[in-house]
């Protein structure tokens, strides 16, 4: 039977470096933790997701309920999109783009349940952050049902463990400016050790067992990496 709970969440930011798909990975290893079905689709041309999601199978670090493909036109992912629903094979999808400013940004966005864009803090990237989220507003006169449009959100990015009062300006005017998911999305090593490994409870789970005793202090690093993508997570499908 189609699965009518399916959620498509793409993620889209105006500017590249934002951590767009370091935050697709942190919010792919929640979905996965939690035990649902997780499809990946990567439209970007440099194929970065898809290709961290062949890597974390070749280190055993991926998921049996982790897939990907790889697409090339709005067209595609529709089809694939369909595809799913009408299989019930996953419970979310995934898709990271190259980018809005493409021509076919517009199509994805109708596509999906939500739309999530990481900004860092700093008055550029605020800046920046802006210009996705206009192109959002801007959307919603181009389209027949503005209501049927995802909801947006955005997800303060790389933010210091310890808040600078810059940084705390710089928060109160991201809040104001933007519906921002309640959770930040802190700098942490491990995000830089799931991009070269793979799904964060899995990168835990081989810590836990590795014969070194002082890597197993490391565990609680990874999880708390992964309570807080979860918490992105679950913020963004209760709005």
């Amino acid at each position: 039977m189609p699965n009518d709970n399916l959620v498509v969440i793409a993620a889209m930011a105006r500017k590249g470096g934002s951590g767009k798909t370091t935050l697709s990975r942190a919010l792919i290893s929640a979905a996965v933790a939690a035990g649902r079905r997780v499809l990946l689709i990567d439209t970007d041309s440099t194929g970065v997701l898809g290709t961290w999601h062949k890597r974390a199978e070749a280190a055993g670090l991926g998921s049996p309920l982790l897939r990907s493909a790889t697409v090339e036109s709005v067209g595609a992912v529709d089809r694939r999109i369909e595809q799913v629903y009408a299989a019930d094979s996953a419970d979310f999808i995934f898709i990271d783009t190259a980018g809005v400013g493409a021509e076919w940004s517009d199509g994805i966005a109708v596509l999906a349940d939500h739309i999530v864009t990481p900004v860092m803090l700093s008055t550029s990237d605020l800046d920046v952050g802006a210009q996705t989220a206009d192109w959002f507003e801007k959307l919603r006169a181009r389209v027949d049902d503005p209501d049927s449009l995802p909801r947006h959100h955005v997800v303060l990015n790389m933010v210091d463990p310890k808040t600078t009062r810059a940084d705390a300006t710089l928060i109160e005017a991201a809040i104001a400016r933007f519906p921002v998911v309640e959770t930040v999305m802190m700098r942490r090593n491990v995000y830089k050790e799931m991009d070269e490994k793979g799904l964060l409870h899995a990168v835990a789970l081989q810590k836990q067992a590795d014969p070194n005793p002082l890597m197993r202090p490391h565990v609680r690093h990874v999880v708390e990496a992964l309570e807080e993508a979860t918490d992105i997570l679950n913020n963004i499908l209760a709005a």
